[in-house]
């Protein structure tokens, strides 16, 4: 797994803390590991999480349209467990 597929990861997983809903604006954390948003390695990486089953698309194409994405729990599951190792 690369470094920006489990930073995005972990930012994933910030952004649902203490929320009942449970989307996340993939871009938004990809920015914060250092991807470009406008380029294709931002597609790269989303088709990366879709693939190894760490996020899921909305049944409605326009919440996916717009950026947001459904973290599964494996994908929770590998932030959290990241987190517990670097602490």
């Amino acid at each position: 797994m690369s470094d920006e597929v489990l930073g995005t990861l972990k930012q994933m997983r910030k952004q649902i803390v203490r929320r009942t809903e449970r989307n996340v604006a993939v871009r938004g954390a990809a920015i914060s590991v250092g991807v470009d948003p406008g380029e294709s390695d931002c597609d790269s990486l989303v088709e990366e999480l879709l693939r190894g089953g760490y996020l899921q698309r909305y049944p409605s194409s326009s919440l996916t349209v717009h950026g947001l994405y459904r973290p599964r729990n494996l994908g929770i599951s590998v932030a959290d467990e990241a987190d517990s190792l670097s602490s």
